[in-house]
């Protein structure tokens, strides 16, 4: 049981991101914006996200700058962008349904985890293990260790605590 409403607003904000992924479905993508941050190679490679994950990314990489600039975090900002693009590029090697990403988030939190021993099933393994499936895409590529801890532990933040694109990445991606 949570206290002050915990649940109320989990269950809110669980409802506003699958309206974001639905409504999303219908806006096109700003490829003029991801331009100024990705390559050729890398657009490519973004382009394999689903619809709606590429929107995701949009918002958490102009919420990553938008805290940059507000907080005034010394950061490059070409290269944050660059990991808020990418930071789940992982999830285009098997791609989720709204619904089915919808039941393995309530699967996750009903069972405080529990499910991820069920990793054979795909889409509970993707929901999972997508960072550590993005290092491996993004790793042939010439990237700093900064970057690849940026998607690697975008959900494990506290492993690297002084990478700071990587602290601004993870908090913006749970707000999105």
């Amino acid at each position: 049981v949570y206290k002050n409403g915990k649940v109320i607003k989990m269950a809110l904000y669980r409802v506003k991101q699958f309206v974001w992924g639905f409504t999303s479905l219908f806006k096109e993508i700003d490829y003029d914006y991801i331009s100024k941050f990705l390559n050729e190679d890398e657009i490519k490679i973004f382009n394999k996200l689903k619809h709606n994950d590429k929107h995701h990314c949009i918002r958490v990489c102009k919420d990553s700058i938008k805290m940059k600039n507000d907080l005034n975090i010394d950061v490059d900002t070409y290269k944050l962008g660059k990991a808020a693009l990418l930071h789940d590029v992982g999830k285009s090697k098997k791609h989720l349904s709204l619904i089915e990403k919808s039941l393995v988030v309530l699967l996750d939190k009903a069972t405080k985890g529990r499910i991820k021993k069920y990793n054979s099933i795909k889409q509970i393994d993707i929901y999972y293990n997508h960072p550590k499936i993005g290092l491996e895409m993004l790793n042939k590529f010439d990237y700093d260790k900064e970057f690849l801890q940026v998607v690697r532990y975008h959900h494990n933040k506290d492993k690297i605590k002084e990478n700071k694109i990587l602290n601004i990445i993870s908090r913006c991606d749970d707000k999105n």
